[in-house]
């Protein structure tokens, strides 16, 4: 999944409706390799990061793709439910995984490396959906 606001870890929610998810599927063409499927936001603006808890996981909306980074019974267990919070695609998928969840035996996260006092796109933007 990619979401453009990131996560930092301070609690709250960095929201974007330019988040996605996506999922590796066979190409129907002769000789052709795999192919990735984008799968775009819906229902709403809000929630295409519900959590930006610094010891809950990555969280794309409270469904979409969860992937908790906790130890536990369900550690190193991503789930995953289509439809709410992004579109199901083109295969009319219910999950990206089979079954609705995934042992994970890999976990690879691109980050940004900034230095002391540059700017961090977005730093700013945690909404704080705890208070209230």
């Amino acid at each position: 999944g990619y979401n453009p606001k990131g996560w930092a870890g301070l609690g709250g929610a960095r929201p974007s409706v330019a988040a996605f998810l996506f999922y590796q599927k066979q190409s129907a063409a002769e000789g052709g390799g795999d192919e990735w499927q984008k799968l775009v936001k819906v229902g709403g603006g809000g929630l295409a990061c519900a959590s930006d808890n610094p010891d809950g996981g990555i969280y794309f909306g409270p469904d979409g793709l969860i992937i908790p980074l906790r130890a536990g019974e369900r550690a190193r267990v991503a789930q995953s439910k289509l439809g709410p919070y992004f579109e199901r695609g083109p295969d009319d998928l219910s999950s990206i995984f089979a079954g609705g969840a995934a042992r994970l035996q890999d976990l690879k996260v691109v980050v940004g490396i900034y230095g002391d006092g540059e700017d961090i796109p977005y730093s700013g933007g945690v909404m704080d959906m705890t208070s209230g």
